[in-house]
């Protein structure tokens, strides 16, 4: 009587170690997949900005070996009129530079530019405020200076009128 059996239950298991398998293969795929297809984010690193006042001229941060020289021309800076933005880097190598110009205390929209390579470890690019109905301002020169594993994050603040 067992050998009457046995047939049957090798084809269930035939029929059920296959299911399992792919089962098994599809749930991998599910859960670890997309894990293995997203990029890893860079680090994003913040650099304590430096006490200086870019209104009155450059400001240099340095820190953990870092260096950066950032500038807003002409100064003191004011609003509706057209701004240089430079800044010149040591210790990293950034691939890509953006600048943006945010009201500290008040949303003023979005003021983003990407500063472009002007040379060796030298960025430039050129913005402008928007107009503020109050007289005068502080406004925050946010700078993300992404490099091929990190972005580092900065700003200045300053005000205009």
């Amino acid at each position: 009587m067992d050998e009457q059996q046995t047939p049957p239950a090798k084809g269930r298991l035939r029929l059920i170690l296959p299911l399992a398998a792919t089962l098994c293969a599809a749930m991998f795929f599910i859960a670890v997949l997309p894990q293995l297809l997203t990029p890893e984010e860079a680090q994003t690193i913040e650099l304590m900005p430096p006490s200086c006042d870019i209104a009155e001229g450059r400001c240099t941060l340095k820190q953990d070996g870092l260096e950066l020289s950032f500038e807003l021309t002409p100064t003191p800076p004011s609003s509706a009129r057209p701004l240089s933005a430079q800044l010149t880097t040591r210790g990293f190598s950034p691939r890509k530079v953006l600048l943006s110009l945010e009201g500290r205390d008040m949303y003023m929209g979005l003021n983003q530019t990407e500063l472009q390579p002007a040379g060796e470890s030298r960025w430039q690019g050129e913005t402008q405020l928007a107009v503020c109905t109050t007289g005068s301002m502080v406004w925050r020169a946010l700078l993300l200076i992404e490099t091929d594993d990190k972005t580092y994050k900065t700003w200045f603040d300053f005000e205009a009128k």
